[in-house]
């Protein structure tokens, strides 16, 4: 099969990575795969417009601009096939892979704020009640269903996330805005009470971006 070697920014290699299949046992796909199922699960939600001279992503009619992504670039390979296809996904003759699957991330995310939680097994107490008051209590709340993407990662299936939280007392959680940056955190045994003050407090500060 022919493949093709792409050179993607390393903000966007990184944020594929937290795209695997939950489901699977060693939470392992090839970037390759994950670019694959971005592109069918993708639904043109994400548009790229130009407006008031500058270009911006529209997703689920909220507007943000273009995230700040370094010179640092790391290789994919890709089958010819998938390559042929991202350039089709584009929408103007100038845009970049890069664009492409920051569209494609986007749509993914809905245009929410990331709620990610870090944990080390599912059958931790601490964890399973946050996870079970994140998904039973506060996403039946339209306020918080509409702003938040809640992810579940076990830092047991990416030794890179282990070794950085090492010195932290899972589970960890990390809430990040819309250009990918930590706003907060909270380690341990959480304090539900604290986690929806924390969130509802971000999201009202954001309002006009999440409505």
């Amino acid at each position: 099969m022919e493949t093709k070697t792409i050179k993607i920014s390393a903000e966007l290699y990184e944020a594929l990575d937290f795209c695997r299949d939950r489901n699977s046992d060693s939470a392992w796909e090839s970037r390759s795969t994950i670019i694959s199922k971005l592109l069918v699960r993708y639904d043109d939600t994400c548009q790229l417009i130009h407006e008031d001279g500058s270009y911006w992503f529209v997703v689920n009619g909220r507007k943000r601009g273009f995230p700040e992504l370094t010179h640092t670039t790391e290789n994919v390979r890709i089958t010819q096939n998938l390559h042929d296809r991202l350039n089709e996904a584009k929408i103007h003759p100038d845009e970049t892979i890069n664009t492409v699957l920051q569209r494609l991330l986007f749509s993914y995310y809905g245009n929410k704020l990331v709620y990610r939680i870090n944990i080390e097994s599912t059958s931790s107490k601490d964890s399973q009640d946050l996870i079970f008051f994140m998904h039973e209590v506060l996403l039946t709340e339209p306020k918080f269903n509409n702003a938040l993407f809640i992810e579940v990662v076990n830092v047991e299936n990416y030794p890179e996330m282990k070794s950085k939280y090492e010195r932290s007392t899972l589970p960890l959680s990390i809430l990040y805005d819309f250009e990918g940056h930590e706003v907060w955190r909270m380690e341990g045994k959480h304090d539900l009470y604290e986690v929806r003050r924390k969130l509802e407090s971000f999201i009202d500060s954001l309002e006009e971006f999440i409505d």
